[in-house]
Parts: C-alpha cells; sequence; structure tokens
C-alpha cells in the first residue's frame, strides 16, 4: 500500500496550533480565577456621622446618629482616647469595662438615622453624689479633659466615625 505524504503532512501543525491554544486558555482561565480572588470579597465599612454627648449625672455617653449608614451595634466598637489612656468598649463589655451598651428607645440593635445608642459607665467621682467624671474600666472621662472618639466596625476594623469632645 502506497501512502501519500502530502495528505498526512499538514495534521501535525494543525494539532500542535490546538494544542498551544488549550495551554494557553487554560492558563488565561487560571490568572483570572486567581486575580478575580482580589476584588469585591472585601467587606464594606458604614460611614456614618455621629453627635456626641456627655451626661454626667447618668454616667452615659450618647451617640446621635446624625446620618449615613445603618449600622449594628453588635459588630461595632467605640475607642476613647484622652492623653495617653485608652479604652476600647463594645457590647461584649456590658458588665466588665462598662454597664450599658445599648441603644435608647428600641429592643433592635440596628442603628439608624435619627437613632441613638450609649455607653453607660460607673460615676469616677469619690462618691457617687460626686458627678465629675465618668469610668469606663480604667478609663475617666472628666471635667476640663478633652476625650478623642472613634465608632469602629469591628469585621473590618476600620474608622466608622470620629471626633473629639471637651468635657
Amino acid at each position: 500500500m502506497i501512502v501519500d505524504r502530502e495528505d498526512t503532512s499538514a495534521v501535525s501543525p494543525v494539532v500542535g496550533v490546538m494544542l498551544m491554544l488549550a495551554v494557553t486558555v487554560m492558563i488565561a482561565a487560571v490568572v483570572s480565577t486567581y486575580a478575580g480572588g482580589f476584588s469585591g470579597s472585601e467587606e464594606n465599612t458604614p460611614q456614618t456621622s455621629f453627635k456626641v454627648r456627655v451626661n454626667l449625672l447618668e454616667n452615659r455617653t450618647y451617640f446621635d446618629h446624625a446620618g449615613g449608614d445603618p449600622l449594628s451595634l453588635s459588630t461595632t466598637k467605640v475607642v476613647f482616647i484622652s492623653g495617653d489612656e485608652k479604652t476600647t468598649l463594645s457590647t461584649a463589655d456590658i458588665g466588665k469595662t462598662c454597664v450599658n451598651f445599648t441603644q435608647v428607645g428600641s429592643e433592635g440593635t440596628t442603628i439608624k438615622a435619627g437613632d441613638t445608642f450609649y455607653i453607660e459607665g460607673e460615676t469616677a467621682g469619690n462618691t457617687l453624689t460626686d458627678h465629675t467624671g465618668i469610668r469606663y474600666g480604667s478609663f475617666v472621662m472628666a471635667d476640663e479633659r478633652e476625650v478623642t472618639w472613634m465608632v469602629v466596625d469591628r469585621r473590618t476594623s476600620r474608622t466608622i466615625s470620629m471626633g473629639s469632645l471637651f468635657l
């Protein structure tokens, strides 16, 4: 049997080109999958504006949601800084470094524009009637002292809102 070499000589280059194309598509798929993992997986941090006020008679610091994204108290922490002192409070600290960390007038934990939450501490004065400061654990907010506050998202550890107040 005589085989015509002209008919079979074109098969090898076609198979080679198809294999190169298949390898290129597989590499592109792997790179796309790897690079796609970098985008869209990050959680969004709520951006919110708060007005903060302190009531020394009640031993409470109030946070009035003045606008922006809603947030959950269960995933929020508050940081107070004054000089070299700092404390971080969350709902998990109730009964430890704070008396209460809750929303005003609601059983829910979602804070929306117009809502208020507060953190209650203990009297920092020498007597129960001496209302010159609030104690949150070892941190004391006292008269004539500037305090920087930050509301932080616990999931992303990013600041939601911050400001300062002077008692």
